[in-house]
């Protein structure tokens, strides 16, 4: 009985591995990993206000479309400083903006071994100054071999228009993509878009886990 279950389990993962052809991955506490509050609070600290101050000029700068590409980074920079009531330099406001990513290595290594049996897509919410900065410090490109980032697309997660660049890119149906993510609505929207391996990103073991069920190996 163990061999037939063993048996139907490994026919099972590689029907599985035949239709998945193409992984892709979130970046924000999938595999660069931050603190968002100390970032506000950095800029708190630098306007010498409180949270609460701060939450009204957050709401401003989420409605101004940045990870939309919407603005450039200095217009963005210039509505911060207005609202906090005290100058910014680009290069104090890069500081504070980018003050807690990090590089998760045993991550990065297990997208390393994955890459190299099939390919992989970035797709991820993000800004001009925060792409260039994880860029620059971690070469978070040389995972994969596309970059679907929102800023460059016009339309961020969970938007439908951003899933469809996957769709467009890949030429694959959304069958044959496995997509992770560590936020829920993000990965209802993507199932919504016809993306129907889409999985919760809570912790590598997990996704290891996931990878397994698709029968594919790292």
């Amino acid at each position: 009985m163990k061999f037939f279950q063993q048996s139907f389990l490994r026919i099972t993962n590689d029907l599985k591995k035949a239709f998945v052809k193409l992984l892709v991955f979130d970046m924000g506490h999938v595999f660069i990993d931050f603190e968002w509050m100390a970032i506000c609070e950095g800029f708190c600290d630098h306007a010498g206000i409180s949270f609460t101050d701060f939450k009204p000029i957050l709401k401003h700068l989420a409605s101004l479309g940045y990870e939309r590409g919407n603005i450039s980074t200095e217009h963005f920079v210039r509505e911060l400083s207005d609202r906090l009531n005290k100058p910014l330099t680009i290069d104090e406001f890069s500081r504070i903006w980018n003050l807690t990513f990090r590089e998760n290595l045993e991550m990065a290594t297990l997208l390393e071994n994955l890459k190299a049996q099939c390919p992989l897509y970035l797709l991820s919410n993000t800004n001009e100054n925060h792409y260039s900065f994880l860029q620059s410090n971690f070469n978070v490109a040389r995972h994969f071999d596309e970059l679907i980032l929102s800023y460059e697309i016009g339309a961020q997660k969970p938007e439908h228009k951003i899933y469809a660049e996957v769709l467009k890119r890949s030429g694959l149906p959304g069958t044959e993509i496995a997509f992770f993510d560590d936020l829920a609505t993000n990965i209802e929207a993507a199932k919504s878009a016809g993306i129907e391996n889409s999985f919760l990103f809570t912790g590598i073991d997990d996704l290891k886990k996931d990878l397994l069920t698709l029968g594919i190996n790292f």
